[in-house]
């Protein structure tokens, strides 16, 4: 059985509040005793449990990851961030915890603050701007660390990490542009996210900048509630009296269905359509064709998240910490030259 501190003390002939305050050094205990129980330590080889030394400095030594989405929906994005967040986390000797939807109930967030469960908080897939604002000021109230990923937080308080999601899907439509298309159809979604909002910005800008008309016929809605919504964005882009020549898909996983959706159709990919993702997951580099995509890191965003909530934790950070990570256009065989006329 393992040595206790009580067992250092009867050996002793002392109180175990004495071994406790000489283990931790305290002024009102004498240095000859203090030498007396350092000395009993290393004979007996006793070490003080991690949960006691937790509890002293009021420490877990475990941050929590909540995923506020359905699993399903982002598994590709998290077998990249997860790991990201583990191997930065174990590091420090953290320990990661996995909660899910949780951030859009607040009861249950105040719960796990209120807990200690965890020293810290990094919450994926945020809610809307507005109830964002409203959980990290109870989390702030709560006294409970936390950054936000991967999306953008417009409030200068708020600790987050993003992609640059303007700057993806502007790179995105000019690479289209420059390949001859025109008529470049936008998958966006319905709720008022500031992913979709910057994204939508980037391709904006690029039509604009080449003197491209906006047209509001081939910006479609997503119904991200249908099971298989990437056949409903796929059909009503194929309805208009005029279908784009390209699309740009709101993800990876929408893009690689709309390929097949294109094949049914029979269509050429990208002789008669041009397919185009987000998010670089590691399958799009080997569908049929290969799909052009926009790469983001999650194994970085989940790095970066972990380092900023661990200088929030220290009290080291200076403020909120914002990151706003580069991203990468892959050009594949899924989009190419516009045919005809």
């Amino acid at each position: 059985m393992p040595i206790t501190i009580e067992d250092l003390a009867s050996k002793l002939g002392v109180s175990p509040s004495t071994v406790s305050k000489a283990l931790n050094d305290r002024a009102d205990v004498s240095l000859r005793t203090k030498e007396r129980v350092r000395k009993t330590v290393r004979e007996l080889g006793y070490q003080p449990s991690a949960a006691a030394r937790n509890l002293r400095r009021q420490r877990t030594d475990k941050i929590g990851l909540v995923v506020n989405y359905p699993i399903h929906m982002v598994r590709d994005f998290l077998t990249e961030l997860i790991p990201g967040i583990a191997a930065r986390a174990e590091q420090s000797e953290y320990h990661l915890i996995l909660y899910t939807a949780m951030a859009g109930n607040a009861e249950r967030v105040k719960s796990l603050c209120r807990s200690r469960e965890v020293d810290g908080i990094i919450i994926a897939w945020p809610p809307r701007a507005s109830e964002t604002v409203a959980l990290s000021q109870l989390m702030t109230q709560e006294d409970m660390p936390h950054v936000f990923l991967p999306r953008r937080v417009p409030h200068e308080g708020i600790s987050f990490v993003a992609a640059d999601h303007i700057g993806g899907a502007k790179a995105l439509t000019w690479h289209l542009i420059c390949l001859g298309h025109r008529r470049i159809g936008f998958e966006r979604l319905p709720e008022v996210y500031e992913t979709d909002f910057d994204r939508h910005a980037g391709y904006c800008q690029a039509l604009a900048e080449a003197g491209i008309a906006y047209q509001p016929d081939l910006v479609v809605a997503a119904d991200s509630s249908a099971v298989d919504y990437a056949t409903r964005s796929f059909r009503l882009f194929s309805a208009l009296p005029e279908p784009p020549t390209a699309v740009l898909f709101f993800t990876d996983p929408v893009a690689i269905r709309a390929l097949s959706l294109a094949r049914q159709a029979g269509l050429r990919v990208p002789q008669d359509l041009s397919i185009a993702g987000y998010d670089g997951i590691l399958s799009s580099a080997v569908t049929e064709p290969a799909l052009t995509t926009v790469w983001q890191s999650a194994a970085e965003m989940g790095r970066l998240a972990v380092e900023s909530l661990l200088q929030l934790i220290s009290g080291e950070g200076n403020g909120p910490i914002q990151h706003t990570l580069p991203v990468k256009l892959f050009a594949r065989g899924s989009t190419g030259a516009k045919q005809g006329g």
